[in-house]
């Protein structure tokens, strides 16, 4: 059996779980209520409050007859029952059919492992409380002020310790969320489009199945297509590249545009590209940084620069941080580019203002490059 097939197996046998994840919530936003209530209290209130016990356990243990008085015996009763059947699953999760069956150990691990995953995905996606959408523009190299003409939605997940988007997308995808969790990444970077420039578009990263899927469908109608790109990366497994161009060609006929990240990164990111038939290719930071050093770099660029032309695609180059790497890009004649050296990613009060960045456009060579619409 597949991989994915075992996910679906684990994420079905740990279901139950939901309901913990439900309860968890529910008891994080009770004490969200009781910290405002706290935070809107007299001073002398306040006071009284610094004097009280700050250990947990002796804290609650202090609250138990104000429960009891406030609580009707059925509200206890079904909170009980809750508790009781989230604590049975995981106790069956734990505990392996057979106490010598190796396999079945190892079964009850991974069923565990998901089902931790999924509490912690779910919790994501529910209350996306820790999503936080930042901007990076993508600009124009041959205009003097390194115009923006797009901005790309990248999901930061204010989480402590922190950690990179890449993880949470590996962990939802374990635990067979990765759907759920990309469609809460795009529903909050369109809320950002109505506040961008009217020109720029705005990027979004998704995988073939979510750009496939019927929800996410519903949530761009809900805005501008033609503002819109979706961007494939090299990573993405494409297993029926004419099902998803089919099922994609009613959005490209509205004006959404289709991008393949990463190309140079591996064979795959190059099969998108002929399959695909992109509008839009962006180049993979290997290949870009350091590329004033390397003239095989600058070679393959600039064929794909002339492939791009041919095909009627356009370029971007990601990750320049140089000012010697943008003007081999500018040499070359790469149009659009994006990276540290014009602006961090950040939230948009932030992001969307003049980038940073040379202000004159020329090439080492001093002529300027010709650019397209993207």
């Amino acid at each position: 059996m597949t991989l994915r097939g075992e996910v679906r197996e684990q994420r079905a046998e740990t279901l139950p779980l939901e309901t913990l994840t439900g309860l968890v919530q529910a008891w994080r936003r009770h004490w969200d209520e009781v910290g405002a209530i706290q935070r809107s209290l007299p001073t002398a209130a306040k006071d009284r409050l610094q004097t009280l016990t700050a250990d947990i356990e002796t804290a609650l243990a202090q609250t138990r007859h104000l429960f009891a008085l406030e609580f009707p015996p059925e509200t206890v009763a079904a909170l009980r029952k809750r508790l009781d059947d989230a604590l049975a699953a995981l106790e069956s999760l734990n505990r392996p059919k057979t106490a010598t069956n190796g396999a079945s150990r190892s079964a009850a691990r991974r069923a565990v492992q998901a089902s931790h995953v999924a509490v912690n995905v779910l919790a994501v996606v529910a209350a996306g409380e820790a999503l936080e959408m930042h901007l990076q523009p993508i600009v124009s190299l041959d205009r003097p002020v390194r115009t923006p003409v797009g901005y790309e939605a990248l999901a930061r997940f204010q989480t402590k310790p922190y950690e990179p988007p890449n993880v949470w997308l590996e962990r939802a995808g374990r635990a067979g969320l990765q759907r759920e969790l990309e469609l809460s990444c795009v529903r909050a970077a369109l809320e950002l489009l109505a506040a961008l420039p009217a020109t720029p578009y705005l990027a979004v990263n998704v995988s073939p199945e979510t750009l496939v899927s019927a929800e996410f469908e519903r949530l761009v109608a809900e805005v501008p297509v033609r503002r819109l790109v979706v961007e494939v990366t090299e990573h993405a497994v494409v297993r029926e590249y004419d099902s998803l161009v089919r099922a994609i060609g009613g959005l490209r006929a509205q004006g959404l545009r289709l991008a393949v990240d990463d190309a140079g990164a591996g064979f795959a990111s190059f099969r998108h590209v002929l399959e695909l038939s992109p509008e839009i290719i962006k180049l993979d930071t290997h290949l870009t940084r350091g590329i004033h050093q390397d003239r095989s770099r600058e070679a393959l660029v600039r064929s794909l620069v002339s492939f791009a032309a041919d095909v009627g695609s356009t370029l971007i180059a990601e990750g320049i941080e140089s000012r010697e790497d943008l003007m081999t890009l500018c040499d070359a004649r790469v149009p659009f580019g994006q990276g540290y050296f014009f602006a961090h990613p950040g939230p948009l009060p932030q992001v969307v203002r003049p980038p940073r960045g040379p202000r004159t456009g020329a090439s080492r060579n001093g002529s300027a490059s010709t650019a397209r619409s993207a």
